[in-house]
């Protein structure tokens, strides 16, 4: 081969590797992080009295793209720790920490979620609530799959109710 051969061949093979380092670039994840609080927020109603919640998390939201940059799962892991008050008593359960990964495949819209939902004690107490495992969406109503211990919203509020009166 010829120098002015290797010099086209080794120019081609150059800028076919700077156009991959180019995309590999372009494909790298998205992170954002930040936090939240909630302060005074309703979070169900007992009849008597109204369950408020205040507390603090944080949140890392991860976006993945393909190699041409098209956005194709999004990765959510979060924390919480906080409080759960009877609006008129004062009693109070804690909730933490409850920690949650959460995945969108943004291809053939499953998500899912691992983590402990809700880790709820009475202070001096224990446990009176605990809500954790795996659930599987399709994306089409209700969870496709199921593990671990979760309680439907109903079931839920009736046992924080219980707990505060």
């Amino acid at each position: 081969m010829g120098s002015r051969s290797r010099v086209v061949g080794a120019s081609a093979l150059f800028s076919a590797a700077l156009m991959a380092s180019v995309t590999v670039r372009a494909a790298q994840p998205f992170v954002d992080d930040f936090s939240f609080t909630d302060d005074q927020l309703l979070f169900g109603k007992c009849g008597s009295f109204d369950i408020i919640a205040d507390g603090a998390g944080t949140v890392r939201l991860t976006t993945y793209f393909d190699r041409a940059g098209l956005p194709i799962r999004v990765g959510m892991n979060g924390k919480y720790s906080g409080t759960l008050t009877n609006s008129v008593t004062g009693a109070f359960l804690v909730d933490s920490p409850s920690v949650v990964h959460l995945t969108i495949d943004l291809v053939s819209g499953i998500e899912t979620h691992v983590g402990t939902f809700f880790n709820i004690t009475v202070p001096g107490v224990g446990n009176v609530y605990f809500d954790a495992g795996r659930l599987v969406f399709d994306g089409n109503g209700p969870p496709i799959f199921i593990a671990g211990q979760q309680h439907p919203p109903p079931e839920t509020l009736a046992i924080l109710c219980e707990a505060l009166q």
